[in-house]
């Protein structure tokens, strides 16, 4: 039973715990036949394997069914049902991510045996990532403890429950956790740099260019000059639209007008006589906390500080604790306040050094670095400011020796606040908090002139009526039927918008996979299934979308299919872009013709210009000073011999003519076994992004459920 005990008295860690530990790792095979049919839509694919919406809602079902048993194993009580919801949202990407790498250890022969299974769980080779999320045989510090493991889990695993979740749990996690690392070592231990790889990285950084120039920016030539035309865009695109960069998802672009929802005199008088009724009972009210649950719309019971309206001061500042306050409006609420406490605002002032978690990541080291600095200043408060300077890694106060001058009890983390305002002044002690130990002594505290009043309150949401909600519909209704026919054009829309004194907002761009709008909210995805529906065309006006707050009316601009767009289909922003991209070609050719001469004083005359140098510049860096990056630029001096001129160079910002003063080269190492090393180590660096990128692309991975549940099959 003690162990059942140890177990239980994490169960408000393993709520949240268990499902992002197992979602992250713990997939199991769940597609034993197809439960497909015309309707039944793909929501996922993943190496050419196709999981439609019920098989995906088995395979959450059966998750479900795991977790739940993991949970009620070690609770005593089936998990919540909240659960299943986040499996649902969750599981479809990381069983997509899992079998996308199961296919990889197939192939490369990957697996994992029982003894190293066994060594993994509870031998000498323990992650203690595994245990560490469920506070499972940590110790003190919270970090896993191999002692700790060796003496409780022969209890533990006498639960059948815990036992359960140490199997399909844990074990799944760990077997899926050293398959991944194989794998990754795998790719990384096959990276190499050779040394004529190491040579050229080690010149690139090392060599050195001087040399002169002639520079035409873009800017010299004016946008008449250079006449782009749509007949130039569109030879350019044909040429460019196989590029990764101009494929496009589904998208759409709207516009639409909003009717605000506001309350009456009749809503606002609902809510504010609510809080009437109920400011004698809460005044004589015995427990606070149980009033505010059971009368409060948004049952806050967190209380503190609250703000009011400046027409009740006068009230605010002449009130005694067990008054209540109000009823006032604070935004879409009418409130009543409880005093619980009537005073001046606290400030205090202290200085303090931090001795950070990044700087100790072992907290014993760091523990008993605090205790020797608490007791030695103690003994010798001068040496504060010293040891601040020596030891301190909050740079916000390290050149202030340490000090925070008066501040109150809601600026800093809990743990800071509680020295700093309920020790004696003089005190020297410390505080733990996220950022590490503190060592804080407490300079002073005072009271301010502003009055704080500690509340709790009873909040009464202000509802609109179905006769509010109903009036402004009418006025959506009257705009909607002001058109002959739904099918409208922009103009139309925008002067019936104008006689109604209503805003036209736009909405550009807009894919599938677009989560929010700020104007729509939670009702985002009503406004996404009308404009994406089959059945809506450019020019559309929705029907009326009504909203909590507002009512929408919406009209498609245009839409988009995914894919390869014509030049049609384009958005403008990328249309600019090539428009851009073709006057600077035309630019340049333009300014080729002025940068002429036989030598590159003659060139600069030509161009009206002068000639400016670039000293130190390296491949690596490919930079000129004044200019920016230029790499074809450097790249051409690199390539000239000494006083010899180029021809134009085309750069990001302008033309360029080059003439090479002198190249130096530093001499090459014995060996570049420290180059390589670099190298290496950068490549292994990066190698699990690009890798799961590749495997992702190479895969066809692709979640579509949003897809499905906004247009359909």
């Amino acid at each position: 039973m003690a162990a059942i005990g140890e177990i239980r008295k994490r169960s408000w860690l393993l709520v949240v715990v268990i499902v992002i530990g197992m979602l992250a790792f713990i997939l199991g095979d769940m597609l034993n036949g197809r439960g497909g049919g015309g309707t039944d839509p793909v929501v996922a694919t993943v190496d050419g394997e196709e999981i439609t919406s019920l098989e995906y809602q088995k395979m959450v079902e059966e998750e479900y069914v795991k977790t739940s048993r993991a949970f009620e194993g070690l609770n005593g009580q089936p998990a919540p049902a909240s659960m299943k919801q986040q499996i649902s949202e969750t599981h479809l990407s990381q069983y997509l991510t899992r079998q996308m790498y199961k296919a990889q250890y197939d192939k490369l022969g990957i697996t994992l045996s029982d003894e190293e299974f066994n060594d993994l769980l509870q031998g000498n080779n323990v992650d203690g990532q595994l245990y560490e999320p469920y506070g499972f045989f940590v110790g003190p510090d919270r970090k896993f403890n191999q002692d700790s493991l060796n003496n409780l889990l022969p209890r533990y695993l006498q639960n059948p429950g815990f036992q359960y979740f140490f199997e399909n749990i844990i074990g799944e996690q760990a077997e899926q956790m050293q398959l991944q690392n194989k794998y990754f070592n795998m790719i990384e231990k096959g990276l190499y740099v050779t040394s004529y790889e190491a040579k050229r990285d080690f010149q690139a950084n090392s060599n050195s260019a001087n040399f002169e120039y002639v520079y035409a920016p873009f800017t010299l030539v004016g946008i008449e000059e250079a006449n782009v035309t749509e007949a130039d865009m569109k030879a350019y695109y044909n040429d460019h639209k196989n590029d990764k960069k101009y494929e496009q998802e589904d998208k759409v672009s709207f516009q639409f007008v909003e009717f605000q929802i506001e309350p009456t005199e009749d809503d606002l008088n609902s809510a504010k006589e609510y809080l009437v009724d109920r400011i004698e009972l809460f005044k004589e009210a015995k427990n606070d906390t149980t009033f505010v649950l059971n009368n409060s719309d948004s049952k806050n019971i967190d209380f503190g500080s609250a703000s009011f309206p400046k027409e009740i001061d006068s009230i605010v500042n002449n009130s005694q604790n067990g008054d209540v306050i109000g009823p006032y409006q604070d935004g879409d609420y009418f409130k009543i306040a409880k005093v619980l406490e009537n005073s001046f605002k606290k400030e205090a002032e202290v200085r303090h050094i931090l001795l950070g978690n990044n700087e100790y990541p072992n907290q014993e080291i760091q523990q008993q670095r605090a205790d020797s600095l608490v007791n030695a200043l103690k003994r010798n408060r001068s040496g504060f400011a010293t040891a601040v300077d020596k030891f301190s890694s909050d740079l916000g106060s390290k050149d202030k020796g340490g000090k925070y001058e008066w501040f109150d009890n809601k600026q800093m983390v809990p743990e800071f606040s509680k020295v700093s305002f309920e020790e004696p002044v003089g005190t020297i002690t410390q505080a733990r908090t996220q950022f590490g130990i503190h060592i804080i002594e407490v300079l002073g505290r005072r009271n301010t002139d502003e009055k704080e009043l500690i509340v709790a309150t009873v909040d009464s949401e202000i509802t609109r009526s179905r006769a509010t909600i109903s009036a402004v519909r009418d006025k959506a209704l009257e705009f909607i039927n002001s058109f002959e026919k739904m099918n409208v054009s922009d103009s139309a829309f925008r002067t019936a918008a104008t006689k109604a004194g209503l805003s036209v907002n736009p909405a550009n761009d807009i894919t599938i996979a677009t989560k929010e709008m700020p104007e729509f909210g939670t009702n985002f995805d009503q406004v996404k299934k009308w404009v994406f529906n089959k059945n809506t065309d450019e020019g559309d006006v929705s029907d009326e979308l009504v909203f909590d707050r507002t009512i929408a009316v919406a009209q498609l601009i245009s839409r988009s299919e995914s894919g390869t767009p014509s030049w049609e289909d384009l958005s403008q922003n990328m249309k600019n872009a090539i428009e851009y991209e073709v006057m600077n070609e035309k630019k340049a050719e333009i300014l080729k013709e002025r940068l002429k001469g036989s030598s590159l004083e003659d060139i600069a005359k030509a161009a009206k210009t002068e000639i400016k140098t670039s000293n130190n510049t390296t491949l690596a860096a490919s930079n000129i000073e004044g200019v920016g990056n230029e790499p074809a630029v450097v790249g051409t001096a690199f390539g000239l011999e000494a006083n010899a001129i180029s021809k134009p160079v085309t750069g990001n910002t302008g033309v360029f003519v080059v003439r090479l003063k002198t190249k130096t080269e530093s001499p090459l190492p014995e060996n570049f076994d420290q180059q390589k090393q670099a190298a290496v180590g950068q490549l292994r660096g990066m190698a699990k992004q690009r890798a799961n990128s590749a495997l992702v692309e190479t895969s066809g991975m692709k979640d579509n459920r949003e897809k499905v549940n906004i247009i359909g099959n």
